[in-house]
């Protein structure tokens, strides 16, 4: 059955930009939840959705609705993932899915045992131009594999009260910009991929403020990330074969690479649509759906490789968020 309905949770920047992107001939917006009267008045009124909800068991419970969408603060994706499931719905979720791996085992668990799917929202999962690099890297093109760099950098202004430094709402740079370097590193190299090293310098506020990170997976391929949220830095990749490497910058939703090879030439890659991310979410949702996966992976499996590479780096750096507990 394919899911076409779909309420959205949250009403933010990035519940705007689904709002905004996502395809309504083909996907339709039945429902939307705030807890903010104000902000879900004026969202349903700028995207034409009839349905508001103040309550979220009640747009959760609304039987029209297939799919609920969720871009709320990070904390509160896994009691309302797991709300959702018990409702009978599929998830697409924004990234960081949930706080540890325990809590993201306990929603894949339940959402098996119910048949319904929930995906992360980490753009390069489903960006056309991060397939055809990982099928350079499959079929050999780049010769033997040998590294994966990145860097992704942000300014912000320090701000305790703001998502992006409150320890209670699940902020810090690993949870914001560094899920989507450590899922990079992992879709390049492998769910094998395991966490040699970590150094963390932490906020006045209590969560991370920048981090480095080296990778192995079981070939001896190296990968490293560093990430900040007070230092700007190109939002880069780098993917290092014995034949030649590959640029991607501006990632997450990069739609062009360039390939530099051995002999000095270089080749440009451009492929896929930016503005088109949710609707690539959607679709790959449905084909988890159908319980087919075709030449796709399956990101779900990469996620939690992910989250349980974030929870052996945080146990090194001594970093507990609050509500990590299971429902």
């Amino acid at each position: 059955m394919k899911i076409t309905n779909w309420g959205i949770c949250g009403t933010g920047f990035i519940a705007n930009d689904f709002a905004t992107k996502v395809d309504r001939s083909k996907f339709n917006i039945l429902g939307v939840f705030d807890i903010n009267a104000n902000s879900l008045a004026n969202f349903a009124t700028k995207y034409d959705i009839s349905n508001t909800y103040t309550d979220f068991a009640k747009m959760a419970s609304n039987p029209d609705i297939q799919g609920i969408y969720i871009g709320t603060p990070n904390s509160t994706h896994y009691p309302l993932m797991m709300q959702a499931l018990n409702a009978g719905k599929n998830v697409l979720v924004e990234k960081v899915a949930t706080l540890n791996g325990q809590q993201l085992d306990q929603v894949q668990k339940l959402a098996h045992k119910k048949g319904l799917v929930v995906i992360e929202g980490v753009t390069m999962y489903y960006m056309p131009l991060f397939k055809r690099i990982k099928e350079m890297v499959i079929q050999n093109k780049l010769g033997k594999l040998s590294t994966v760099n990145i860097t992704f950098g942000s300014s912000k202004e320090y701000d305790p009260t703001n998502r992006f430094f409150s320890l209670e709402k699940g902020g810090g740079v690993l949870f914001d910009i560094g899920t989507y370097a450590l899922s990079t590193l992992v879709y390049f190299m492998g769910i094998e991929t395991k966490l040699l090293n970590t150094k963390v310098i932490m906020s006045e506020s209590g969560v991370d403020e920048k981090s480095s990170f080296i990778v192995e997976n079981d070939n001896q391929v190296l990968g490293t990330a560093t990430i900040a949220f007070r230092g700007k830095m190109p939002k880069q990749i780098i993917v290092s074969g014995d034949k030649g490497y590959v640029v991607i910058k501006d990632f997450p939703r990069a739609e062009e690479a360039t390939v530099y090879w051995n002999n000095g030439e270089s080749e440009n890659i451009q492929t896929g649509d930016e503005n088109q991310i949710f609707n690539y979410e959607l679709t790959r949702l449905n084909v988890y759906s159908d319980n087919a996966t075709g030449s796709e992976e399956d990101t779900r499996k990469l996620t939690s490789r992910v989250i349980h590479i974030m929870d052996d780096a945080r146990k090194e750096w001594g970093l507990k968020f609050p509500h990590e507990e299971l429902i």
